[in-house]
C-alpha cells in the first residue's frame, strides 16, 4: 500500500505580522515556519497505519517555496519514506486552488491507494485543498475524520467524520480514496535522531510548478488592513457589590435592560 500525505508549511504564531508598501499581502522575509500542526496530525494517521502494516510506503508532498523542504525532512524524521517538493515560488496570496491543482496533478501521474491531508491549514483556515484536490483527482473524500480503520485486504477502509455538537458520521469506502483528517485526533510522534540523519541526506524529489498544466481563478487581494479599533472597553474596579452596580448601570444606559 502507498500513501501520500500534503504537508504545508505555515509561519509560527509568535511572529511579527507587518503589512508591506502595496498593502496586499504580508511581509514574510523574516518569518519562522513550522509544519501545520493538522497536517502533522495526517502523517501520525499515516504512520499509525505503517505501524500495523510494515509493507507500507508514505510519501509526503509539500506545495511552497523552497524553504518548504525543511517540513519534508521533518516528515521524513518522523518515519515516512520520501519527500516530493512542488517548487511554488508565487508571490502573496496563494489559493486553495492553485495548490489543489498541483497535488492533483501529482496524483494523477503517480498512483496510490490513500491520500490524507489536514482538515485546513493554521494560516488560511479555509479546508478546501483537500476536496478540491479530490474533486481534480476524481477521488472520494470524507472531510475532519477522527477516525480510521484500513481492512485486513487493505482494499477497504472505514473512517468517522466529526460534525457540530459532537455527532458523528460513518463511511466505508473502497480504496483509493482521499481523507481530510481533523486536528488532536492523535499525538504527532517527534522525529529520532536516526531518521532525521537519514532525512538530511535524502534527496527529495523537485517539481517546478510552472510545468505543471493548471487554471487558476487568480482572486486578487485589492487590499490588506489591520482591523481598526472602533469602539473602547470599560475596565470596572471596586468590590463585586460596586461592580454589578456599575455593570447595571451601565446596561441601562444602552438600553440593554430595563
Amino acid at each position: 500500500m502507498k500513501i501520500l500525505v500534503c504537508i504545508k508549511q505555515v509561519p509560527e504564531s509568535d511572529n511579527s505580522f507587518i503589512i508591506d508598501d502595496p498593502q496586499n499581502w504580508i511581509c514574510s522575509e523574516s518569518f519562522s515556519y513550522k509544519m501545520n500542526r493538522f497536517d502533522e496530525s495526517a502523517l501520525e494517521e499515516a504512520l499509525s497505519i505503517k505501524d500495523r502494516y510494515k509493507s507500507v510506503v508514505i510519501d509526503v508532498l509539500s506545495v511552497g517555496p523552497e524553504n518548504s523542504k525543511d517540513i519534508i525532512r521533518r516528515a521524513l524524521g518522523m518515519g515516512a519514506d520520501a519527500g516530493i517538493h512542488i517548487f511554488c515560488d508565487a508571490d502573496g496570496y496563494v489559493s486553495p486552488f492553485l495548490t489543489a491543482s498541483c497535488i492533483a496533478y501529482y496524483i494523477k501521474e503517480n498512483s496510490y491507494d490513500l491520500i490524507f491531508t489536514g482538515a485546513m491549514s493554521e494560516d488560511y483556515m479555509q479546508g478546501q485543498v483537500g476536496p478540491l484536490t479530490a474533486e481534480m483527482a476524481g477521488l472520494p473524500c470524507v472531510s475532519f475524520v477522527v477516525k480510521q480503520e484500513i481492512s485486513h485486504d487493505q482494499k477497504n477502509i472505514y473512517v468517522e467524520r466529526e460534525f457540530g455538537g459532537g455527532l458523528i458520521e460513518s463511511f466505508e469506502l473502497k480504496l483509493p480514496a482521499l481523507f481530510t483528517i481533523q486536528g488532536g485526533v492523535n499525538k504527532p510522534r517527534y522525529p529520532s535522531l536516526s531518521n532525521m540523519l537519514r532525512a538530511n541526506r535524502a534527496e527529495i524529489n523537485a517539481i517546478n510548478s510552472d510545468l505543471i498544466g493548471k487554471t487558476d481563478p487568480k482572486p486578487v487581494t485589492l487590499r490588506m488592513t489591520i482591523p481598526e479599533k472602533r469602539r473602547e472597553g470599560y475596565v470596572l474596579s471596586g468590590s463585586v457589590q460596586e461592580k454589578a452596580a456599575k455593570l447595571i448601570r451601565i446596561l441601562s444606559q444602552k438600553a440593554f435592560i430595563t
